[in-house]
């Protein structure tokens, strides 16, 4: 579905309560209501509880049961702000401005939102890289004391892009808590098409066991500065993007958290020619994400 590109079309669009949930209807069913029990086509809209009721079976589902919103007791408008700002702020917003901008009545309720919008955006496992592919890692966050070693106690990422030409193709970043061969070697094999990739990496040897699993590893002597980055280009474009998006939208951010950060941040890098969209696609994968309850996002154990 289109999606509001201005403040004016937002307000023309979205007036109320009843528009949100008419488009969040037509983004979750956007064939037309499907039962979650009998799967039956057929449905009353029973407007006074904001439920379908299926026409076969009789069964009543909220159209945000089972999603991101599910449950949720702040107002589908203010969602779709949430939505609108994630979508046209090239940056990104942070729950702090986010809070602002909607006049929302906590933080913890803002970032909440943001987490759970994120967590609808993860890259879908069946979507392989191809051709020629840079893998590299870097290391973000702060300084930790009693952290000694590679990385100085910061949160290593490994960084996976495909090369095009005089652009990059699609990317992949993953928390490796200790960058270790186990770890990078995992994350490379999980994010591409054996079949159809070639690996480039530089010559670190948590990389040499990729041939040894069947997958095409070209390496090379990195070395270090201009050398760095003519070897790898793409890669080292991802972590400059990444580092200057962490630090300028969010000032930072947790290790516990940086998942969905990396998974925003890929999903942004991967539709950056198609910016004036993401509202759509962002709202399209909200209606069709799991729940992601606030007890589980904070109970989540850090990397």
């Amino acid at each position: 579905m289109r999606f509001p590109k201005t403040l004016q079309d937002f307000q023309a669009r979205f007036p109320d309560e009843e528009a949100c949930w008419g488009a969040l209807r037509r983004a979750r069913w956007p064939r037309g209501f499907e039962c979650p029990r009998c799967q039956g086509r057929r449905s009353s809209w029973i407007a006074t509880r904001r439920l379908e009721q299926c026409a076969a079976c009789r069964y009543q589902c909220s159209v945000t049961a089972g999603t991101v919103f599910h449950r949720t007791r702040v107002p589908l408008r203010t969602w779709f702000w949430a939505i609108f700002f994630l979508g046209r702020h090239k940056k990104g917003i942070s729950a702090l401005q986010l809070q602002r901008d909607t006049g929302l009545g906590s933080y913890e309720t803002a970032w909440t939102m943001l987490h759970k919008l994120r967590s609808a955006l993860r890259p879908r496992a069946a979507h392989r890289l191809t051709g020629d592919v840079e893998a590299d890692e870097t290391y973000v966050g702060g300084y930790r004391p009693g952290q000694v070693g590679r990385g100085l106690g910061k949160t290593g990422v490994a960084v996976a892009v495909e090369t095009r030409g005089d652009t990059a193709g699609a990317t992949r970043l993953a928390v490796v808590p200790h960058a270790s061969t186990q770890e990078l070697t995992s994350f490379v094999r999980g994010v591409i098409d054996a079949r159809e990739a070639r690996v480039h990496t530089d010559g670190w040897q948590a990389y040499a066991e990729l041939a040894r699993q069947g997958v095409v590893h070209r390496p090379r002597i990195q070395g270090h500065g201009p050398r760095a980055r003519k070897i790898l280009p793409w890669a080292h474009t991802v972590i400059s993007n990444l580092k200057t998006w962490l630090r300028g939208t969010f000032h930072g951010v947790s290790p516990k958290h940086l998942p969905r950060y990396l998974d925003e941040f890929v999903y942004r890098f991967d539709r950056r020619w198609r910016e004036d969209e993401l509202g759509g696609f962002v709202l399209r994968r909200a209606a069709h994400a799991a729940p992601l309850p606030y007890r589980i996002l904070t109970a989540e154990a850090a990397g």
